[in-house]
């Protein structure tokens, strides 16, 4: 990649045949005289046949999305065709000459070269970082003075008589913290960016591919937040059942608690997701509804099953995690075998047993015509039969790459089973924290966790994006999905425990304040997502304006959650 890479021509033209070209999208010509037909199809839909995309009898412009290579082919009325594969670069300019002969592949020119998509990333990352750098030199920096002017004003005139006693003020500050006293830091760190990153991801990312959910199978940096805040979320519920139970709180009386938050959180999701609609119309499943439900069977274990530390067995120290919770993960391993078995083994009416794909135009390009309503496979067809077609979610990237027909919700019943996984090895997680005192035993146990479930989804899916038993899929909660989000949760959490519990080298700021209120600060961002100052209408915008308004959206709602903080305020069910 050269430096004329970056000088983005395709940027200052921005026109196809009089359209304003917005993000990810290039501009195609086809230079012809005669009648011909184009056909084409990205390669994000897998094994699907061309569709006719235009008709040209002389020289046009057809208007190309960038976000996956396309598939091509041309044909005129004679039947003579060329075909091709190419990945067109956001506000590129293309031409493709037919008057010159027929060849069999058919590769375009670039007329203008294609803008560095990229770069507005690569800018705001340096930029919050600058800023964070400087803010934490002016904070060091004030501090000194101001302890300096506290010290001259106090301490100078009396150091004869308090000499001894500033010496050791001195020393107690300069212990440093014990891992126990401090532990729940890191948590609301994780909590605060899992939130932020929602937040972002929610507003819209930029714009950006990674931060979109896939389109079906694979993995982006929008597939794994939910996973993560349900698995802080799991995290914070152990350690807060654990706390009440010590106290000889009746388990059933926690278990009520568990319900009461649950029954709140559906609510309050239930109205979230349902905007301009009638109850004919209102979307029953959504992100809340399913950390309610989750919270809500993982709450019932634990009240059933959790042991406090005067229960826990001092002998066998190496699996002393395992054999406090080993009932918890028996009946969670059990819920996500009834799942696997149901998804693997049921087939829903007119479709293939096992079929976990999105229908539509799916394998059609092999010939097989038959999966237009298996849209999600048994999965599916359960949500529509108990939930109803009007009551689950109309959008999703993959209807506009699948051409699907019936709807189906990402957030449905029977991923539910799945994704206590996920809440479990949170649980888990804080399970470790309760059962060891050293600070190596618990990264030791998170990172040995963290490798069994990635190398165990790797295994699910052969380490590769549609291959495998069980692709990770987000919009399926498929089991793999769920142990590879579990493996970065876990890994995540051990790192931010090394770095701001035992070596005090970062306090987390601001997400730490964020995390303290997450869940206010992701109900407010919905509400308020599509108002002004959050969000920005622009008519053709390009990457950069949309990763500007989206971020400044994100950093709002922290400046509120420290705002919250400063004022004492958390905000919870």
């Amino acid at each position: 990649m050269g430096i004329s890479y970056f000088e983005n021509v395709g940027y200052f033209l921005r026109n196809c045949n009089g359209k304003t070209l917005r993000y990810d999208q290039a501009c195609l010509q086809i230079v012809t005289n005669e009648q011909i037909s184009f056909w084409s199809q990205y390669e994000e839909c897998e094994d699907c046949i061309l569709l006719k995309t235009a008709d040209f009898n002389q020289t046009g412009d057809v208007v190309i999305e960038t976000f996956s290579p396309l598939r091509y082919l041309v044909q005129n009325e004679q039947g003579r065709s060329c075909n091709g594969t190419y990945a067109f670069g956001e506000f590129g300019q293309y031409s493709l000459n037919l008057t010159n002969g027929w060849p069999e592949e058919c590769q375009p020119r670039m007329t203008a070269e294609p803008d560095a998509a990229f770069l507005p990333i690569l800018t705001a990352i340096v930029v919050l970082l600058s800023m964070a750098t400087l803010w934490y030199i002016v904070k060091g920096i004030g501090k000194r003075v101001v302890a300096g002017r506290f010290y001259a004003r106090y301490f100078a005139r009396e150091d004869n008589e308090l000499g001894s006693e500033t010496r050791v003020l001195t020393t107690e500050a300069s212990v440093p913290r014990s891992p126990t006293r401090s532990r729940l830091r890191s948590l609301d760190i994780f909590r605060g960016f899992s939130i932020a990153l929602m937040i972002f991801v929610n507003a819209g990312g930029g714009g950006y591919g990674i931060f979109k959910h896939s389109v079906w199978n694979g993995l982006t940096v929008a597939d794994v937040v939910f996973p993560w805040f349900a698995f802080a979320m799991g995290e914070a519920l152990v350690l807060s059942l654990h706390a009440r139970l010590r106290t000889l709180l009746p388990r059933l009386s926690a278990f009520g608690q568990v319900a009461r938050r649950s029954l709140f959180l559906s609510l309050i999701g239930i109205c979230l997701s349902s905007v301009d609609v009638s109850w004919s119309d209102v979307r029953l499943p959504g992100v809340l509804q399913r950390l309610a439900a989750m919270y809500l069977i993982v709450g019932a274990l634990e009240c059933a099953f959790m042991r406090t530390s005067q229960d826990m067995t001092p002998g066998r120290s190496l699996f002393r995690d395992i054999t406090a919770g080993w009932q918890q993960w028996l009946a969670t391993l059990l819920l996500v075998a009834i799942q696997i078995c149901i998804t693997l083994t049921v087939a829903a009416p007119g479709c293939p047993r096992g079929y976990t794909g999105p229908g539509g135009l799916h394998r059609t390009a092999s010939g097989d015509f038959t999966l237009q309503n298996c849209t999600g496979g048994i999965a599916g067809y359960i949500d529509r039969l108990i939930l109803g077609s009007s009551h689950l979610y109309k959008g999703g990237r993959y209807r506009d790459v699948y051409h699907t027909k019936l709807p189906y919700d990402p957030e449905g019943v029977l991923g539910v089973l799945s994704g206590v996984l996920v809440v479990q090895a949170g649980a888990h997680a804080t399970r470790i924290m309760l059962a060891y005192n050293h600070a190596r035993a618990r990264i030791m146990r998170w990172v040995f966790w963290s490798i069994v479930f990635g190398v165990s989804g790797g295994a699910l899916c052969m380490f590769t994006k549609d291959g495998g038993p069980i692709p990770v899929n987000k919009p399926l909660w498929s089991v793999s999905y769920c142990l590879v989000t579990s493996s970065m949760a876990y890994f995540i959490q051990a790192a931010l425990y090394f770095l701001v519990d035992l070596k005090n080298k970062w306090g987390g700021r601001p997400l730490y304040y964020a995390g303290q209120n997450a869940l206010f600060l992701y109900i407010g961002s919905e509400l308020l997502k599509r108002n002004f100052p959050l969000h920005w209408h622009i008519a053709a915008p390009t990457h950069s304006q949309l990763l500007a308004t989206h971020a400044a959206a994100m950093l709002m709602w922290l400046a509120v959650g420290v705002a919250l903080y400063k004022k004492r305020i958390f905000i919870t069910l």
